[in-house]
């Protein structure tokens, strides 16, 4: 007899699945401006220790910290043993980078971390040459980063439940944007955007959308008013292959002659 599946619909277990899977990979980097003013963004590990940001995130900011909400994550830093001839036992380092698409108007920026968490999160396949008007539209997503909280002792991992709205280009950069239902907030900013190819498929139908970058907003309205806009995965895959940190999982090939 078969093992009967939790009462939940496909799209509430997919999501649950996920986020028990992929939580362990999201850190927050808390920065300050030159002029003093503290911010934090998210980022996300797709593999041998390297991490993925919004490029604005970290630019012309100081990283004061860089850490994970996942206490399975602080625990097993905490007890490993080449961590501990650090001064400071516990406190995560860069070692590699960060470093920036070669395209200024892209805002990705990748780097490696002296820890390497256990999963990863893979990058979606459908690059720009695959992608239809409606591409993804009304597939369902899974936001993940670290918007301020108020009154909050430390940064906390939100986890939001959305659907892919729309595709569409912007006059800033070549790449496509697609515009999820999620309420955009700062401090999403860098992190992930999980889709579900097929939430049946737990195991293998979820990818990374892309990489949350801003809030389309008009007349410098407050980002909750705005669209939250997604920065499809190709851009990601230039920037990591181009500075030598495309972990070996993620590297795609592309026959480009039937393209």
């Amino acid at each position: 007899m078969s093992t009967p599946e939790p009462g939940l619909d496909n799209f509430r277990y997919w999501a649950i699945t996920q986020f028990n899977k992929y939580r362990e990979c999201v850190a927050y980097i808390e920065t300050e401006s030159e002029s003093g003013d503290i911010g934090i963004g998210s980022c996300f590990h797709v593999g041998d220790g390297v991490f993925v940001t919004a490029k604005h995130v970290i630019e012309h900011r100081k990283i004061l910290n860089i850490g994970f909400d996942d206490d399975s994550m602080t625990m097993s830093l905490l007890q490993s043993h080449e961590y501990w001839s650090k001064e400071n036992p516990g406190k995560i380092c860069i070692t590699q980078g960060p470093h920036f698409h070669h395209d200024n108007n892209i805002d990705i920026a990748c780097f490696r971390l002296d820890v390497v968490p256990t999963e990863e999160i893979p990058l979606g396949g459908h690059l720009n040459c695959f992608l239809g008007q409606y591409e993804l539209v009304l597939h369902k997503t899974l936001i993940l980063g670290y918007p301020p909280i108020p009154l909050s002792t430390r940064p906390v991992l939100v986890a939001s439940l959305g659907e892919v709205n729309a595709l569409t280009d912007l006059y800033s950069t070549k790449h496509p944007h697609f515009l999820v239902s999620t309420m955009a907030r700062g401090g999403f900013s860098g992190g992930p955007a999980l889709i579900a190819y097929n939430e049946l498929n737990t195991q293998g139908g979820t990818a990374a959308l892309g990489i949350i970058t801003q809030s389309l907003v008009a007349n410098g309205k407050s980002p909750e008013t705005g669209y939250m806009a997604v920065l499809t995965v190709e851009p990601i895959y230039d920037c990591l292959e181009a500075h030598g940190m495309l972990p070996q999982t993620q590297k795609i090939e592309i026959d480009k002659e039937g393209i």
